[in-house]
């Protein structure tokens, strides 16, 4: 098993995955086999080493990087010896089902996971709630706020003191309130949002050494991947961990660092061998993706960036085809240039359409680019995130489920209610959250008590005792039945189907969708029951939304194209203020743009088409951008343009 477990690794490769105690550095270029060295080292350690697989975590960022790391390894060594893979939040959030009672307060292990539809409206109710929603403060705005204070390990007691000079005294007195107010409101509700995963998780091991040295000791090898996307919590979160074996292995490129809008640190990547001075550093220079043209390209690009680690990347493959440089009208002839070269790469070289992708930067352009393509009869999909799981007849279910499984959560409580509609009226629902506040309990405990006293009109009384015979009924049913079986009878017993029918708008499409949720319940039952469900589908990223197995053009972000590959890719909107995007000229993070560029340029494994307008209507003006900057810095041998252009700055 061993050999086989070597055979095939080059020499990069096999110096990184024999590699057995002590820290280790993975610098993985673009396409360089880093998935493969990850897993064929966790399966070495394992094989040779004989470390039991209980004593192994990997942390990735995706349930769709998992999940693929876990076949490998389960192909390499059995699939009765997979140690713990996971994401950052599933990690944490294991850890927390397990320990969370530890740090007092309210909440207990049936913790429900908001996600960010959730978590936006939990902040709308407590805007609404402390008579700020004419402050100007946009859900979406405090929401990132918050969430990039808790990256920080930034709680809501130290928040004021710790952003003085980042906001004007009334605002950050204002964000100071709701961030406290919010918090106490997700608590009450035995309620987590995404950044809480980490940050509590980070907490826990401050407060309580024996728990962090329990996970110390069940985890004495981490393999963290994609470490240059880490925020300040999740390195922490990796520290701590390693810090009693140091047999951590992390594995990066920080020329793919593209999520610091969103706290990601490259630099973590650097501070690593300052952290553990005694690591050893391991290069992958291979490249098996791209031509050596388009590799060529990439290098010529990213090399401009001063804050980087040197590295080089060999091609394993041929010189391949130049990059087609296309100067467009505007975007009606950019999109048409576009769905013709699909058209042609289709039907006269044969390339299925679902390996070819459209990237761009900022999704406002893909409109135009669907209008094309759809002209063209070409199928295409948009990968833009969660959108299954956005539509309200799913976030209805799943509110009603989240429920069933945490009767503590007040916010999917308010979603249900009314769904379908039961005549509880706005007052009524106002009255019980004022009880429940006052009170100190739950929004359900609030409706059983305001029953058992005679709160509220007779009305409104016997509607609440109505939705409470439903739900206790659904609690019982749900102890002897799969969430598949939970799920249908909900809807029968709720009425939820009938009134959908009724209704008569989009009835039929949204009924599908209830059949395809069913459906996905039904096939994910093998593997887990309600409460993984229901945290599976809140630590959905938007990476996993997308499987490349229809035969459809990908249209998506650049940030969305991350960690995957296509046969030909399509970069549009190569010009100024678009990418580089005017906020990054503005704010001095260029660098992180110019890095956005070389990740998509790297998906692509054959044809590179690059594409800018000479003028662009956008965000209801016509845009006259310079072509961009990361155009001049593509090696001119390397390019093509379909009639006579001076290509120079």
């Amino acid at each position: 098993m061993e050999n086989a477990i070597l055979k095939d690794l080059n020499p990069y490769q096999r110096e990184a995955v024999v590699h057995f105690e002590g820290p280790l550095l993975i610098i993985a270029g673009a396409g360089s086999g880093k998935t493969r060295t990850i897993t064929h080292r966790i399966a070495y350690l394992m094989a040779h080493y004989k470390v039991p697989p209980q004593h192994i975590l990997g942390v990735t960022f995706t349930n769709k990087a998992a999940e693929e790391m876990k076949r490998r390894v389960e192909k390499l060594v059995g699939a009765n010896k997979t140690p713990w893979i996971r994401t950052f939040h599933a990690t944490a959030a294991a850890i927390l089902r397990e320990q969370i009672h530890h740090l007092g307060g309210s909440y207990t292990r049936d913790f429900t996971i908001l996600d960010e539809d959730d978590t936006r409206a939990a902040i709308a109710q407590t805007l609404k709630e402390l008579g700020y929603s004419d402050e100007g403060l946009t859900p979406g705005f405090v929401a990132t706020v918050i969430d990039r204070a808790k990256d920080e390990l930034i709680g809501p007691d130290e928040f004021a003191s710790r952003r003085v000079g980042m906001f004007d005294s009334y605002q950050l007195e204002l964000l100071d309130r709701i961030y406290k107010h919010y918090q106490r409101k997700l608590e009450a509700s035995n309620a987590l949002d995404f950044a809480d995963l980490i940050r509590l998780t980070v907490r826990l091991f401050h407060e309580r050494l024996d728990i962090l040295n329990f996970y110390r000791d069940r985890f004495r090898f981490l393999v963290i991947d994609e470490y240059q996307d880490t925020n300040y919590a999740q390195y922490i979160f990796s520290r701590m961990l390693a810090e009693k074996y140091e047999n951590i292995c992390v594995v990066g490129d920080d020329d793919q660092s593209i999520f610091g809008w969103r706290g990601a640190d490259p630099t973590n990547i650097f501070k690593f061998e300052h952290d553990f001075p005694n690591c050893k550093v391991v290069q992958l220079k291979s490249n098996y993706r791209s031509t050596a043209r388009i590799l060529r390209a990439a290098s010529s690009v990213i090399c401009n960036n001063q804050r980087r680690k040197p590295k080089e990347l060999i091609a394993e493959r041929p010189e391949g085809e130049r990059l087609y440089l296309y100067p467009a009208h505007d975007e009606h002839d950019e999109a048409d240039f576009v769905a013709r070269q699909i058209w042609e790469l289709h039907h006269r070289h044969g390339v299925p359409l679902n390996h070819i992708a459209v990237l761009y930067r900022v999704n406002t352009l893909s409109r135009v680019l669907e209008e094309a393509l759809i002209r063209w009869n070409i199928p295409y999909e948009i990968v833009r995130g969660l959108k299954f799981y956005e539509r309200a007849e799913i976030k209805d279910l799943l509110a009603y489920l989240r429920f069933l499984s945490n009767p503590s959560d007040d916010l999917s409580l308010l979603r249900i209610l009314n769904k379908p509609r039961r005549g509880i009226g706005e007052k009524t629902v106002a009255t019980l959250q004022i009880q429940a506040r006052t009170q100190g309990c739950s929004l359900w405990e609030a409706i059983g008590r305001a029953r058992a006293n005679g709160t509220g009109t007779n009305g409104a009384r016997k509607r609440l005792q109505e939705f409470s015979t439903i739900i206790k009924g659904l609690q019982e049913y749900a102890g002897t039945h799969t969430p598949s079986e939970l799920t249908e009878e909900l809807l029968r017993r709720t009425g939820y189907l009938t009134e959908l029918q009724a209704d008569g708008t989009d009835a039929e499409e949204r009924l599908g969708n209830i059949r395809e949720f069913i459906g996905y319940l039904k096939e994910f039952e093998r593997r887990g029951g309600l409460r993984e469900f229901l945290e599976e589908v809140a630590l959905m990223a938007e990476a996993d939304t997308y499987s490349g197995e229809q035969e459809r053009v990908a249209l998506m972000t650049l940030h969305a194209a991350k960690g995957l590959e296509f046969d030909s890719v399509f970069l549009v909107g190569m010009e100024e203020n678009l990418l580089p995007h005017a906020r990054s000229i503005k704010e001095g993070t260029v660098e992180e743009e110019r890095r956005l560029c070389y990740v998509g340029l790297t998906r692509a494994k054959e044809r590179v088409y690059l594409s800018f307008t000479s003028q662009r209507a956008l965000y209801g003006s016509v845009l006259f951008n310079a072509p961009s900057r990361f155009i001049w810095e593509l090696p001119k041998e390397d390019l093509e343009v379909p009639y006579p252009w001076e290509l120079k700055p």
